[in-house]
C-alpha cells in the first residue's frame, strides 16, 4: 500500500511537470485563468486514485487547485493523460495532461471574477476552459448568468452563453451595478 502511493505521489508530480512545462511552450498563461506559465499547479484533495489502466488521476474530496493567482474548487477533478512514458532524464516530464474534468459545483476564482458552475473541463487541443451548467460569472457588483462560459487560455477572452434548456429562454442575462461617484 505504501509503494501505492509513493507511486500515485511521483505520478502526480511528473504530470504537473509536464502541465507547467507545456504551458511554458508555445501557450501564454497556465491552465486557471489568470495564471501565467511560471505559476505552480498545487491540487489539494482529500484522496487521489491513479488508473494505470485508464491513464487518468482522479482526485476526490473537496479538491482545491491553485494555479498562480487563480482557485479551482470541485466535488471531484479528473485528468487524462496522453499515453504511457517515463520522464525524461533530469525529472522533467514531457506534457502527457490531455484532458481535465471538474464536478461540481464547481467555483473558479480569478483575481477579483468569480465563475460558478455544475461541471468545469479544460481541453489541451484548444487551450480553453470550459465552465457549464447554471454558470454565474461575477466581479464586484457585476453579474452574468448563462449556461456556459469559454475562457481561452490564449487569448484571454471570455464568453458566456446561453442555453436552450435554461430559464429565461436560453439567454445570457447581465446586472451591471454603477459605482457612486
Amino acid at each position: 500500500m505504501k509503494r501505492q502511493i509513493i507511486l500515485c505521489a511521483g505520478l502526480a508530480a511528473l504530470v504537473f511537470a509536464g502541465v507547467a512545462q507545456a504551458a511554458g511552450k508555445g501557450r501564454s498563461g497556465g491552465i486557471l485563468p489568470g495564471a501565467t506559465a511560471k505559476d505552480p499547479l498545487n491540487i489539494d484533495a482529500g484522496k487521489l486514485d491513479y488508473f494505470d489502466q485508464d491513464q487518468k488521476l482522479v482526485y476526490s474530496g473537496s479538491v482545491i487547485v491553485t494555479n498562480g493567482p487563480s482557485t479551482l474548487k470541485a466535488a471531484r477533478l479528473t485528468i487524462f493523460l496522453e499515453g504511457k512514458g517515463a520522464a525524461p532524464e533530469g525529472g522533467a516530464s514531457n506534457d502527457r495532461v490531455k484532458h481535465i474534468e471538474a464536478d461540481g459545483p464547481v467555483t473558479m476564482v480569478s483575481k477579483d471574477q468569480v465563475g460558478t458552475g455544475d461541471h468545469g473541463t479544460y481541453d489541451k487541443a484548444d487551450n480553453k476552459v470550459y465552465l457549464t451548467g447554471n454558470v454565474t460569472l461575477t466581479q464586484g457588483d457585476n453579474i452574468v448568468k448563462g449556461d456556459r462560459l469559454v475562457y481561452d487560455v490564449t487569448s484571454g477572452v471570455a464568453t458566456v452563453q446561453g442555453g436552450g434548456g435554461q430559464q429565461g429562454g436560453g439567454r445570457v442575462r447581465s446586472t451591471f451595478t454603477p459605482k457612486n461617484q
